[in-house]
């Protein structure tokens, strides 16, 4: 990664993060810290377990390269990798250039790329089977009107249908297919004509992580597994929350909370920033399961609080794991 590169998702990404700060007020971040009082501690750690579960499934997926970054290293860039895809609120994609930037190094530029697309798949997987148990306990826990059973059922079977594609993309591959697709639709074909000089490089990445799939599915499910741990040891935040103000929730409702919340807000996810949405669903989720909805408002300031500190942290990392896989790069 050149330094101009890295000294620019820097200032960038600085510039939002203080924009963000002056958005809030500082007062009123410190005044949800102090309500939350020391339980802000955990709820920031936590955070941190999470970030682990992350950087543990993707370097999984890494063990049979010649060589991979130490763990510690892929965690500092996965977090790094969170506050730059917090910087790009539409489409959540600087993070990913990012992290391959960071760790061809050890992996170099394609199985670095692959590496990344695998993640990504494996990330999304668990986010999904997290949101199917979120809609499961949803059915168990939210009020059984017809129309909200109805909503369940349907997002189910969506969230399944999404499960099985990739899945089959784990085991099939998708990129090549995904090349030939865009050949066939208006408008993108022009895309696809740009890419097809790459054909030879997707079609390289399918392999790797086919590869991944079939060659080692211990390490697969294993990988997947941390994933699906990372979303649910998260929701343990909610729990934390309510305790700040006195309340006590289940982890069957909190896993409804974060759930369903995560998947309004990945649906709509144009909105910069999670502007509203975020607000909106958690309030209308708190209500839903008989809760002070006002709660659900005081859960979003305080995650949003949480997400400043690691974003901090984060744009810190980028500078960080930046200068180290330079120092790495240029090594004999």
């Amino acid at each position: 990664m050149s330094r101009k590169l890295q000294l620019l998702l820097f200032l960038c990404g600085s510039a939002v993060f203080a924009y963000l700060v002056a958005r809030i007020g500082v007062e009123q971040l410190l005044a949800d810290a102090m309500r939350t009082g020391w339980l802000f501690l955990p709820i920031v750690l936590l955070y941190g377990v999470v970030c682990a579960c992350n950087a543990g499934a993707w370097w999984l997926s890494m063990a049979d390269e010649p060589s991979r970054p130490p763990f510690w290293r892929a965690y500092a860039i996965t977090v790094a990798g969170f506050s730059l895809n917090f910087m790009t609120p539409m489409i959540n994609v600087g993070g990913e250039p990012f992290k391959i930037a960071a760790v061809a190094p050890w992996l170099g530029v394609r199985r670095a790329a692959g590496s990344v697309v695998l993640y990504q798949m494996l990330h999304t997987l668990g986010m999904l089977l997290s949101f199917l148990t979120a809609v499961v306990l949803g059915t168990l826990l939210l009020p059984p009107y017809p129309a909200m059973l109805a909503s369940l059922a349907l997002t189910f079977v969506a969230l399944a249908a999404l499960v099985l594609l990739l899945l089959t993309g784990h085991r099939y591959g998708g990129l090549e297919r995904l090349l030939d697709l865009l050949h066939r639709i208006p408008l993108l074909d022009r895309l696809a004509r740009r890419l097809e000089p790459k054909r030879a490089t997707l079609a390289q990445m399918d392999a790797q992580i086919t590869e991944f799939y079939h060659r080692r599915p211990r390490r697969f499910v294993q990988a997947l597994a941390l994933e699906y741990l990372s979303r649910s040891i998260f929701m343990i935040e909610y729990v934390l929350i309510a305790m700040g103000v006195g309340l006590r929730i289940t982890f069957a409702q909190a896993y409804v909370i974060g759930g369903l919340t995560s998947l309004v807000q990945n649906v709509i996810f144009v909105v910069p920033f999670e502007v509203g949405t975020k607000e909106g669903s958690l309030y209308l989720v708190f209500q839903l399961l008989g809760l002070d909805p006002a709660l659900g408002v005081y859960t979003a300031i305080v995650s949003r609080v949480r997400d400043l500190v690691w974003i901090g942290g984060g744009l810190a990392l980028v500078w960080f794991s930046g200068r180290r896989a330079h120092a790495r790069a240029a090594a004999p």
